[in-house]
């Protein structure tokens, strides 16, 4: 216990000195104050013979957010008397003025909404400057944005685009103007367009503005999806009620779920009577389910009550009304409670008691700390502030992973997957190395909010004496907000993880528990997987029209999914199949014993030879009828079975005609045990699906407007890694549920086995396009998803039938030389082929995708 302290201390120390070296280095490089400031006047007069054209672009269909694209080119007089300043470096003074007088005005301000994939372009010509400003926007709340040269308002039942320049532009030739809706329905265009169809209007030789007003105005009424999108994000009832009940649905659906689960794993016990391990497995499951159904509410109240009650409590003018210091606090206490529920040593838990209280006395009393009274908003802050609200960030991020490492290391350990002795499983290391992680996401957070300033601010004026102030108010509010958002991503993000290592946990200590090793798994093992398939394999429906109200309905859809493949497999699988010979004879998979499967496979064995010989015969070797006649009379004997040992004389009953003892060897799989069976393909997946979880990174962040709001997020590099990790455990725990259920699913071979498993997960995710086509939204990689699942899991098949007959593997020089022979050559061509048609299939969806520039998301 003492070293632990000691380790705990250490760690504590490093962690410590490495923050705040890092601080040093980050306030090292911002920008420096300026105590003065000159103002220069844009010459708008000299821009009356620029030349200007606007085009906005409406992307409606195929996406849960309306998309706006706007490109501005804008010929400047190469007389005006900044244009040269235009071809400057863009962290240039001088660049900026010039930049901001053509697209902002001699005072630009902050603008959030406003995104850019790249920096304007410029080109110099003969007598003119060139500039092309490319711009994006979200319809993704209400409110008024300036994005461009255009006033976006987007409210309930009308959006208005307006053409609104800047001043130095406003006297300038507006050659031609275009916006294309994209299917929206104009309400309103002012003035008369030159041109009108398909939904795109067209003015040109548009006069200079004069007075007050807009050069160009549309309004547009949105259709039902889009402008239901837009209210929940802004989060208004009743959209927000019926989200927020279909998303904490979902969040107790699978508590409530996992906690009957376990009850009934403890009345049920897999032998004659209830083990230590199972006892054990099972109460952590059920407090598992208990804990995370407290922290799905937390999170709802959070996020969606505190908001409300804090607006409602008159905003940020008093303590009860500031929902910023409520979600941090209401995120400690949580994180406090994780950790505390895990049970750690009272050395771990004295020390994320401690950061539990800081962090929660730096929220409810900020002025301990040198902080501004209230959250919301932050005002007149310095270094030390933000140094404060790093570590307090930091430190909500660490208690919530050690909470999660803690309670993944107590479900392993009850269900006896991970070892005691572990060194990087100890609780005092546990700490340490999330503390590290946490540094790191916090440093990634630090330097995406930088990103994300720059780009609000890009033509603000350094020198400006507001400039500094206002960087490091927006700093510190980002970094509240940071806070405020870890909760519901370590929760979103991480605890279906856990869900899924105590399920197998549990499964693994039922296995253990039985005195004899069960052919297949038993009806509370079945429960146990469809509950880990809907959890972890299934594909997560996204949500439609910004809304959550039937993410419930897919946690059922899932379990059914799984039950119907077992119902198939009841009637098609070969071992539930029965012998022939007498009334009344046994299924196959009930007559094959540890001992049996020995002899199961020298049987397949021999009966491979044997056909190969018969092949041989037909083909004109061999010597003839009597040769025929002895290889006929051993097959027919192999398909007869051997009685039970003590049942001397009884009727051998033999095979069912289309079923072979290779059938039955191939069906029983590689292992005695179905859990060893699971175990094996759960491996094989994760490693046959690297492949693919690197395919869907790349799909997933590879585009460019994708990577830059990535490098602007919070949780971006994080969520690159964590999208590669997730798609691993959804691949092992594909492999899971195959192996478990291995002997008990419809067809002869592994990749028949895979693609039954493979049919109920293709189904989920077709059901749930076809409210991506009502919605009018991006159905993403979910096609794509069946085809990479369909290919890991027949690689796995084909790996699991290998491992089959993994006793004549010396014979052969690789694996595919040994399947030659497990599938008789004119199986395996087939089988050869079937794999290619996958792999064709899984490019050719590849190819459409990349080269359509069609959106992936997953």
């Amino acid at each position: 216990m003492r070293q632990d302290a000691r380790d705990t201390a250490h760690w504590w120390r490093q962690c410590a000195a490495l923050l705040l070296a890092g601080l040093v280095v980050w306030w090292g490089a911002c920008p420096a104050r300026a105590d003065s400031a000159t103002a220069s006047s844009c010459r708008a007069e000299q821009l009356a013979s620029a030349r200007t054209q606007a085009e906005l672009r409406i992307i409606n269909h195929g996406h849960a957010v309306v998309e706006a694209s706007g490109t501005m080119n804008i010929r400047v007089p190469a007389a005006w008397p900044y244009a040269n300043d235009l071809l400057l470096k863009e962290d240039s003074d001088a660049y900026r003025h010039a930049m901001g007088c053509l697209l902002r005005g001699p005072q630009p301000g902050l603008r959030r909404d406003e995104w850019r994939p790249h920096s304007p372009r410029v080109t110099e010509e003969a007598s003119w400057v060139a500039v092309r400003y490319d711009t994006l926007f979200w319809f993704k709340q209400p409110g008024t944005s300036a994005v461009g040269p255009w006033t976006i308002d987007v409210r309930t039942g009308k959006w208005t685009m307006a053409l609104a320049p800047s001043p130095a532009l406003m006297s300038s030739h507006w050659d031609h103007v275009e916006i294309d809706l994209d299917g929206l329905d104009a309400s309103g265009v002012s003035p008369r367009p030159s041109t009108a169809g398909n939904g795109r209007l067209v003015w040109t030789g548009l006069g200079p503005l004069t007075g007050a007003g807009h050069m160009v105005t549309v309004q547009v009424a949105p259709p039902w999806q889009r402008a239901w999108t837009a209210k929940i994000g802004k989060f208004t009832a009743p959209w927000l009620v019926a989200s927020a009940a279909g998303e904490t649905t979902w969040w107790l659906g699978t508590s409530a779920v996992i906690v009957l689960a376990a009850l009934r794993a403890r009345r049920q016990p897999a032998g004659d009577g209830i083990t230590e391990q199972e006892k054990n497995s099972s109460t952590s499951l059920l407090q598992w389910g208990l804990l995370k159904a407290t922290m799905g509410i937390s999170i709802l109240l959070l996020y969606r009550a505190v908001l409300y009650v804090a607006t409602e409590a008159g905003g940020t003018q008093h303590w009860l009304g500031d929902a910023a210091r409520w979600q941090t606090l209401i995120g400690f206490l949580v994180g406090w409670g994780l950790v505390a529920s895990a049970r750690p040593p009272r050395s771990v838990l004295v020390m994320c008691s401690l950061v539990a209280v800081a962090g929660g006395l730096a929220a409810a009393v900020p002025s301990l700390f040198g902080l501004p009274s209230s959250f919301t908003p932050l005002k007149n802050l310095s270094a030390a502030d933000i140094a404060v609200l790093t570590l307090m960030s930091a430190a909500l991020l660490w208690l919530w992973l050690t909470g999660l490492l803690l309670w993944a290391r107590s479900l392993a350990r009850a269900g006896g997957l991970l070892r005691l002795s572990a060194a990087p499983w100890r609780p005092s290391r546990i700490g340490a190395w999330t503390a590290v992680v946490a540094l790191l996401f916090t440093g990634w957070a630090t330097w995406a909010d930088e990103r994300h300033w720059q780009r609000i601010s890009w033509l603000t004026d350094r020198s400006a004496a507001g400039y500094r102030p206002q960087y490091l108010v927006s700093l510190g509010q980002d970094l509240v907000s940071f806070s405020a958002q870890v909760p519901t991503w370590c929760y979103s993000s991480l605890a279906w993880v856990l869900t899924g290592v105590g399920i197998v946990a549990l499964l693994r200590a039922r296995e253990l528990g039985r005195d004899v090793p069960c052919a297949s798994p038993g009806r509370l093992d079945c429960l146990l997987l469809a509950v880990f398939f809907a959890i972890v394999v299934a594909w997560r429906q996204g949500s439609y029209a910004g809304s959550q109200v039937l993410a419930s309905l897919w946690l059922a859809l899932d379990i059914v999914a799984l039950y119907g493949l077992l119902a198939v497999g009841q009637r098609r699988s070969v071992l539930t199949q029965h012998f022939e010979g007498y009334e009344g004879a046994p299924a196959l998979g009930e007559t094959i014993t540890e001992t049996a499967r020995h002899d199961l496979i020298a049987r397949a064995r021999r009966y491979r030879e044997l056909v190969g010989l018969l092949r041989g015969l037909e083909q004109g070797h061999g010597e003839g009828g009597l040769s025929r006649h002895a290889l006929e009379k051993e097959l027919s004997g192999l398909h007869r079975w051997r009685p039970a040992a003590g049942a001397a004389g009884a009727v051998r009953p033999s095979l069912p005609g289309s079923i072979t003892v290779v059938d039955v060897a191939l069906s029983w799989g590689p292992h005695a045990k179905w859990w060893d069976n699971s175990r094996r393909a759960a491996l094989l997946a994760a490693a046959f699906g690297v492949p693919g979880s690197l395919l869907f990174v790349w799909l997933t962040y590879s585009p460019e407007h994708q990577w830059m709001r990535t490098g602007q997020y919070y949780f971006g590099a994080p969520e690159v890694v964590w999208t590669f990790v997730s798609w691993e455990l959804t691949w092992a725990g594909a492999g899971l549920v195959l192996g478990a259920l291995w002997r008990l699913l419809p067809g002869r071979r592994g990749p028949s086995r895979a693609l039954s498993l493979v049919i109920a997960y293709a189904l989920l995710i077709g059901l749930g396009s076809v409210g991506n086509l009502i919605t009018d939204q991006e159905v993403g990689t979910a096609i794509f998803g069946i085809f990479v699942m369909l290919l890991v899991l027949t690689f796995t098949g084909l790996a699991m039938d290998a491992d089959t007959f993994r006793s004549e593997r010396r014979f052969w020089p690789n694996r595919v030389g040994l399947l030659l022979s497990v599938y008789q050559m004119r199986s395996f061509s087939a089988q050869i082929a079937y794999v290619l048609v996958q792999l064709v299939a899984v490019l050719t969806v590849l190819r459409y995708f990349t080269e359509s520039g069609s959106r992936l998301k997953p």
